[in-house]
């Protein structure tokens, strides 16, 4: 893709998540994107068309960025607060609700959120697993109830805006109900917390 398709894309998605998705013409588009109608269709033959190359990008971004921290020679909690990071970056900046409103207007835009959801399901059991190999989480746990606990966390954060707005702007709530939550799983939430690592 080049260097005007890319413009026209990454303003799309900036005008889709500000604006709300049906509320954005492909005038608008153009009007920021400082292209013309003309040059739109030239790589992108409908809007239809766009909502899957939005979704696709949306996708495949956030895939790229947790195949990264996988193959990182970063050691373990690094990986997982890098991890937890990802996450909630592409939560806060909006991407991951637009990709999920886009599935119900093109379904191919479907088929890229499954990709995006395996990408996830399996990088997560990957920490898993060496976690556990390394003593991290607490003896007796399964590693499926390990995953829907992290993952009931981070949907939770995703839908709502109440939840994640508390933890962005409370510090206090932020780190004790973090050592709350990661306490039920690892061996020592609070030397997980210590460590100087950001996380969500």
């Amino acid at each position: 893709m080049n260097k005007k398709a890319e413009k026209i894309l990454n303003t799309t998605i900036k005008l889709f998540i500000h604006e709300g998705v049906k509320k954005i013409t492909m005038d608008d588009i153009a009007e920021k994107a400082s292209a013309s109608k003309v040059t739109i269709y030239k790589y992108f033959m409908d809007k239809d068309s766009l909502y899957l190359e939005v979704g696709k990008r949306i996708f495949s971004h956030f895939t790229d960025n947790l195949n990264n921290i996988m193959v990182s020679d970063d050691v373990l909690i690094k990986k997982l607060y890098d991890y937890l990071n990802a996450v909630s970056e592409f939560t806060n900046s909006g991407q991951f609700d637009l990709g999920i409103e886009l599935t119900r207007y093109n379904q191919d835009v479907e088929t890229e959120f499954k990709l995006y959801s395996q990408a996830y399901r399996d990088s997560m059991f990957t920490l898993i697993d060496k976690g556990m190999r390394d003593g991290l989480f607490k003896s007796g746990l399964d590693k499926d109830m390990i995953f829907h606990y992290i993952d009931m966390g981070i949907v939770y954060y995703q839908q709502s805006s109440e939840y994640r707005n508390k933890v962005l702007n409370d510090s206090i709530f932020k780190q004790q109900f973090l050592l709350f939550y990661i306490s039920n799983i690892f061996v020592d939430g609070a030397k997980m917390l210590s460590l100087p690592y950001e996380v969500i």
